[in-house]
């Protein structure tokens, strides 16, 4: 993703700034524990769209399995 992008670029709901996720497939808003997905170059940066953090660390730890 364009660096000058992801500078202008807020999280919808608290408007702080937005890091990218391991693989690019996701914007990060730590403040609010969520991750907007990156669908095809394009943030989908919709309340609704949004993912719970939590959720995906589940998922990953589901299919690497369990951290030793």
């Amino acid at each position: 993703m364009d660096t000058k992008l992801l500078e202008i670029l807020a999280c919808p709901r608290c408007k702080d700034a937005l890091t990218i996720g391991k693989g690019g497939s996701y914007l990060i808003c730590t403040a609010e524990g969520l991750a907007y997905p990156i669908v095809d170059g394009i943030p989908q940066l919709l309340e609704r769209a949004a993912i719970s953090l939590t959720n995906i660390e589940t998922a990953a730890m589901d299919e690497t399995g369990p951290a030793d």
